[in-house]
């Protein structure tokens, strides 16, 4: 049996993929190069925006024509669930994957030899083994769900409520990463801050989690995703600063500039709080005499933005000069709050507000990046494309395409890189030597 996974949405459906993939592996399955060699094709779901949910009833569209047996997963809304299980051979739940071998026999989907007995799969989804797509850069998912109920977002009710896994559990899983050589940790959460892990009765917040990552031996980047405004404390940003290991590397979403729409959004914070944020961030880099990297989410055309509430947003976007946004047109959502709001800024004015997002966005990344001109940086090596450039990634997450080649640079490997060239959404440099400190 040749499987494909196509993974749509955030880095958490990524991890999830790479959970699917290590069981299809264990009862048989060959991953496919693509999906047209495939015998089976996974879609791991992304419900978040509207945009998201075509692509797949594209795909399945595709694939039906192909005559593929055909699995849903994911971050599934009912109302989308209704509609496409007449539509695909299989859909269930990502926290039931113990039972996908006997699911998958039931459709006829030949299986294997199983490596492991199916039985072993423990029933707690995050702790079953994943087949890692990379073997120097890995997520390590340290929880769960979500609590926060923003007005547009249906995570809540298609991940559930928050759960953390076992700090020891966590600590175990990035050992056995760095033991294999992996040189860099991404820790996935849907808002890390709330992290609370237990060891005994003491509860291990996030601040300690990333200490006890960080006392471990070995030369890694340590970073994460994503924090939530309303309570990233102080105590970690000091966190942060306090190791070599961690990435000064924040994303953080505001949503939108304006307190009014921030208030019907349901997200819990005031401009002037995530301002403070931003400010506290900033001066303990300047401090250190640290560059950071600040990211954000913005949605525009949310119900009842007016052209006040989105100027707020674009001046909070010119003050903060973000190195990077991920800007999206406010979609209704089956479910959430907002969806009982009336839609009522028009698909036109949407895109003209993202447009002029993108162009502040354009200009405060570009300046960002010019800081880096004719300095050195350490580069992690990610890949080489078509024409023979290496590319790689700085702890910053900033993309650096690399001019020269000397047969000798190997994916996962840390060089020092001089910067000749920045544009708004990478660098270019040359490579100096190697680099393991």
């Amino acid at each position: 049996m040749k499987y494909f996974i196509q993974t749509f949405g955030c880095q958490m459906n990524k991890s999830d993929s790479e959970l699917i993939a290590f069981v299809l592996e264990q009862i048989g399955g060959q991953k496919a190069q693509d999906v047209e060699q495939a015998d089976l094709v996974v879609i791991n779901v992304c419900s978040v925006r509207q945009s998201a949910v075509h692509r797949v009833y594209s795909l399945i569209k595709k694939l039906k024509e192909q005559k593929k047996k055909i699995v849903l997963t994911g971050c599934l809304l009912p109302s989308d669930r209704k509609k496409l299980q007449d539509k695909v051979n299989l859909i269930f739940n990502i926290k039931e994957i113990f039972q996908l071998p006997k699911k998958l026999k039931k459709i006829g989907i030949a299986i294997g030899q199983s490596k492991i007995s199916v039985s072993s799969l423990r029933k707690n989804y995050l702790e079953i083994k994943p087949l890692y797509s990379s073997f120097f850069s890995a997520y390590v998912p340290i929880m769960t769900g979500c609590n926060n109920f923003c007005a547009y977002c249906v995570v809540p009710y298609v991940r559930g409520r928050e759960v953390s896994r076992s700090p020891l559990l966590v600590l175990k899983e990035t050992k056995k990463l760095l033991a294999k050589g992996c040189k860099r940790i991404i820790l996935l959460g849907q808002n890390v801050n709330s992290y609370q892990g237990e060891i005994g009765e003491k509860t291990i917040d996030f601040s300690q989690l990333l200490k006890m990552i960080v006392s471990l031996p070995g030369k890694f980047w340590l970073s994460f995703i994503t924090s939530h405004p309303k309570d990233l404390s102080d105590k970690l940003i000091k966190t942060v600063f306090s190791s070599d290991k961690i990435c000064k590397y924040f994303h953080l979403p505001i949503q939108s500039g304006s307190d009014r729409i921030l208030k019907k959004m349901n997200r819990g914070y005031k401009v002037e709080q995530y301002k403070k944020i931003i400010e506290k961030i900033k001066k303990e880099a300047s401090k250190k005499k640290i560059d950071v990297a600040i990211s954000t989410d913005i949605i525009v055309g949310f119900p009842s933005e007016t052209n006040s509430d989105f100027e707020k947003s674009a001046s909070l976007m010119e003050k903060i000069k973000f190195d990077m946004a991920y800007i999206a047109q406010y979609s209704s959502r089956p479910l959430t709050f907002a969806s009982s709001f009336k839609d009522n800024v028009d698909s036109s004015k949407k895109e003209k507000r993202q447009e002029k997002l993108f162009k502040i966005l354009f200009k405060t990344a570009l300046n960002n990046n010019k800081k880096y001109l004719n300095k050195e940086a350490r580069v992690l090596i990610t890949g080489f494309d078509k024409k023979g450039f290496i590319h790689g990634e700085t702890s910053l997450f900033k993309n650096v395409r690399i001019l020269n080649n000397d047969n000798l640079t190997r994916v996962g490997e840390f060089v020092k890189v001089k910067i000749v060239k920045a544009t708004p959404w990478g660098l270019t440099g040359r490579i100096l030597y190697f680099s393991e400190t």
